[in-house]
């Protein structure tokens, strides 16, 4: 197979859009839960990570 203009963009586009899928429903939800254990055993980083995590959350309506 011959890669040229489409093929590679394609490509870039669909690798693209599996790195943000998995970012956003398995590494997100995983981090969250990490940083949530953290805060609650007193890790002042994590709880802060936690705070700007949650005021940045969209509420989608």
């Amino acid at each position: 197979m011959e890669l040229n203009l489409y093929t590679s963009a394609a490509i870039v586009l669909g690798f693209s859009f599996l790195v943000v899928g998995l970012d956003e429903y398995v590494a997100k939800p995983w981090r969250k839960a990490r940083w949530e254990k953290r805060a609650a055993s007193g890790d002042k980083e994590a709880q802060e990570m936690l705070r700007i995590a949650q005021s940045a959350h969209v509420v989608d309506e």
